[in-house]
C-alpha cells in the first residue's frame, strides 16, 4: 500500500482563504482503502471542506459504492462529485492504480452536485439542465463517453446491432437510414453512447450560453462490463449524468487540443488537415445520428481494415524502427468528418468494435459532410500540447482542476509520468487533474484563445481525442 497527501491554499482577489487538500491511497481491499482515505482526512485535515472529489481505478470496479458508502459517513452532509477514471495527478504523484479523495473549501462560492440516471441519454439531459441555475461560474459534467452495460444487456446491444445491419443489407439508402435510426434511438434510450456535443447544447442553452461548461467523458481504456461509473452525492449512478455546479465570479476555463486551427471556410480546413494529416483515403460516407452506415457503399470497418493494414506496412518501410526515448511511436488511424457548419472536423477513431456492420458511436454527425476521410498524424512532437491548456495558464496559486486525453499513455507510454514534475512546474501546490476520455467543453467566445479544428457546434469543442480543459477556481 501506498497513500499520498497534499495540501494547498490560496486567497482569492477579495482575500477569501480557499483551500484543498489530496489523499490518495491503493490499499488491495476496497473497504480498506476507503478508511485509509478517511484516516489520513481525520489527521490532517484542518478546515471544514464544502465540496468532496472522489476518483478510483478500475482496480476498484464493482465496489465503488462501499467505498462511498464510507466516505459518506464521515462527510455525508457535503456535495460529492466523481467517477471511475484511468488516472490522477496531484502535486506529489501521479497514479493510475488507486483511489484519490480530494476535499476543497471555498468561503465565496456556492457549490452544488445534481445528478440523474433515468431512461434515455437525451431525457437525463434535459431533466438536469432545468435544475440547474448558474448565471457566474462553471459546470463540470461527468457522464459516460460509452456505456458498458451488464452482460445481459451487453448481449441486447450486439443483438440490435446484427438484426439493423442485416436488414441495412440491399435496402435503399432512406431505408438503411431509416433502420440505423431505430438502431441510434436505442443506443440513446438505453444510454450506451452519450453524446457530449448534444449534452452540452442542452446544458448551455438552459444556462443562456452565459457560463463555460466542461464535459468529462468517461470511459476506460480496458473495456469493462458495467463501466464507467459516475459517482454524485456519495452514489454510484452508474451511466448517469451529474453536474457540479460552482457559482463564483472570477472563475476562468481553459481549453485547447493538438490540432491546427480551422479555416474561416470549408476549403481553407480542408487545405490545413491536408498539411497536418496523412490522407490514406476518402470516402462517400452513408450515415444516421451516430451510425455509420456505410463508406462508398461498403460496411465501414471493411472499408478500412486492409486500408490500414498496407498504411501500416508502408509506415515501417519508411520510419523503420524509429523510437524516440523509451517510447515506440504512435499513429492513430481516424476516420475525418467536416462540418459543414463551423468548419471543424471530428475526428473518429474506428476498428472491429462490434460483431456487425453497422458502426455506432458517441456524436451525431446530421450536421457533417458525407466526404470524409481516412488519415493518420504523426504525433511524435506533441507530448506537451496534450497539457496545453495548463501551459497558457498565468502563475498564480489558484486551484486548477484539470483534465486530460489518457490517450496521451498509448501514445508516449512510460513517458506520460514525465507529466508529474511539469505540471508541478506550471501549477505549484494547488491543483487536481484526473486522465480519462478527450474532454468536451462548451466555451463562450470570450473564453476562446484561437479558431479550434475541434469545433463541433457553436462554441462547443470535442474530438474523439487530442483535447484538454481546465478550470482556474
Amino acid at each position: 500500500m501506498i497513500r499520498y497527501l497534499s495540501t494547498s491554499s490560496i486567497y482569492d482577489m477579495t482575500g477569501v482563504r480557499t483551500k484543498s487538500i489530496t489523499f490518495f491511497s491503493n490499499k488491495k481491499d476496497h473497504n480498506q482503502a476507503a478508511q485509509d482515505l478517511i484516516e489520513q482526512a481525520r489527521s490532517n485535515l484542518n478546515f471544514k471542506p464544502d465540496l468532496v472529489l472522489f476518483y478510483a481505478t478500475l482496480k476498484y470496479n464493482g465496489n465503488y459504492q462501499a467505498m462511498l458508502d464510507v466516505i459518506h459517513e464521515e462527510y455525508g452532509d457535503l456535495p460529492q462529485i466523481g467517477a471511475s477514471v484511468d488516472g490522477m495527478i496531484y502535486p506529489e504523484d501521479m497514479r493510475t492504480d488507486g483511489s484519490a479523495l480530494v476535499l476543497c473549501k471555498d468561503d465565496s462560492a456556492h457549490i452544488s452536485v445534481k445528478g440523474l440516471n433515468e431512461k434515455g441519454v437525451v431525457n437525463s439531459a434535459e431533466k438536469l439542465a432545468k435544475m440547474i441555475k448558474c448565471d457566474n461560474g462553471s459546470i463540470v459534467l461527468h457522464f459516460p463517453l460509452v456505456r458498458v452495460p451488464n452482460v445481459l444487456k451487453s448481449a441486447e446491444f450486439f443483438a440490435k446491432g446484427y438484426y439493423y445491419s442485416k436488414q441495412c443489407k440491399g435496402a435503399t439508402i432512406e431505408k438503411q437510414k431509416e433502420y440505423a435510426g431505430k438502431f441510434s434511438d436505442y443506443c440513446d434510450k438505453e444510454k450506451i453512447f452519450p453524446l457530449p456535443p448534444t449534452i452540452l447544447e442542452i446544458f448551455s442553452k438552459q444556462t443562456n450560453y452565459s457560463v463555460p461548461i466542461i464535459g468529462v467523458n468517461v470511459m476506460h481504456t480496458h473495456v469493462r462490463i458495467n463501466s464507467p461509473s459516475i459517482f454524485c452525492n456519495f452514489k454510484d449512478i452508474g451511466g448517469g449524468i451529474a453536474a457540479l455546479i460552482i457559482e463564483k465570479k472570477g472563475i476562468k476555463a481553459f481549453y485547447d487540443d493538438i490540432f491546427s486551427e480551422k479555416g474561416k471556410t470549408m476549403e481553407e480546413t480542408r487545405h490545413n488537415v491536408g498539411e497536418e494529416f496523412t490522407i490514406i483515403k476518402e470516402f462517400k460516407a452513408n450515415f444516421e445520428k451516430n451510425i455509420l452506415i456505410s463508406l462508398d457503399g461498403m460496411a465501414p470497418v471493411e472499408a478500412v481494415e486492409n486500408l490500414i493494414y498496407a498504411a501500416e506496412k508502408k509506415k515501417e518501410d519508411l520510419l523503420g524502427k524509429l523510437e524516440k526515448g523509451d517510447y515506440k511511436l504512435y499513429i492513430p488511424y481516424e476516420l475525418l468528418f467536416f462540418n459543414k457548419k463551423t468548419n471543424g472536423v471530428f475526428l473518429l477513431g474506428i476498428g472491429a468494435y462490434y460483431p456487425f456492420e453497422l458502426f455506432p458511436f458517441y456524436v451525431d454527425v446530421s450536421d457533417y459532410s458525407d466526404d470524409v476521410a481516412l488519415v493518420y498524424e504523426i504525433i511524435e512532437d506533441k507530448f506537451d500540447a496534450f497539457i496545453s491548456s495548463l501551459n497558457i495558464l498565468k502563475s498564480d496559486d489558484k486551484f486548477t482542476y484539470f483534465f486530460l486525453d489518457v490517450g496521451v499513455t498509448t501514445a508516449f507510454g512510460e513517458k506520460v509520468f514525465e507529466y508529474k514534475d511539469k505540471i508541478k512546474q506550471l501549477l505549484g501546490e494547488n491543483y487536481f487533474g484526473i486522465l480519462s476520455c478527450a474532454p468536451s467543453v462548451y466555451l463562450p467566445q470570450e473564453f476562446q484563445k484561437r479558431n479550434y479544428l475541434s469545433e463541433s457546434g457553436k462554441n462547443i469543442f470535442f474530438s474523439s481525442a487530442g483535447t484538454n480543459a481546465c478550470l482556474k477556481i
